[in-house]
């Protein structure tokens, strides 16, 4: 019975989380360069990621979304970059310096999850612990 209610408990947890959404970026370069990357997320999300680089001067990782009036800049991706709390929209992260060389890296799109989330995660552990309970006493 206990491994029952574990599957259960299992399957909840993982109904409740949202999947990440991870794109690698490289680029050689001699000169400027400012490379964008566009994705449209439907639901709100955070963005991480990180650049490895050799020979480049960073101007930054510049995240922009026409749709929403929305502008916000990392001076230093090496170092990693991440913007939380973001809505629902369109957005475009250009790759901002120059130099002759190159960077690679990557940056992942999470989403996050709604309060509705965690109230039907709260709602479905309190069940399984009155049929925990309910079994015990029985």
């Amino acid at each position: 019975m206990k491994f029952k209610l574990a599957i259960i408990a299992a399957a909840l947890l993982a109904s409740t989380g949202a999947s990440a959404q991870t794109t690698s970026v490289f680029d050689l370069t001699s000169g400027s360069f400012a490379n964008a990357y566009t994705f449209t997320v439907a639901t709100p999300f955070d963005l991480m990621g990180d650049t490895n680089s050799s020979g480049i001067t960073w101007f930054g990782a510049l995240l922009q979304a026409p749709s929403i009036p929305f502008t916000a800049i990392d001076t230093n991706p090496d170092d990693g970059f991440s913007f939380t709390g973001l809505a629902a929209g369109t957005y475009a992260l250009t790759f901002l310096g120059s130099g002759t060389g190159g960077y690679g890296g990557f940056y992942t799109i999470t989403p996050v999850p709604e309060p509705q989330t965690y109230a039907m995660l709260a709602g479905g552990l309190g069940l399984l612990g009155l049929m925990a309970n309910r079994r015990k006493r029985g």
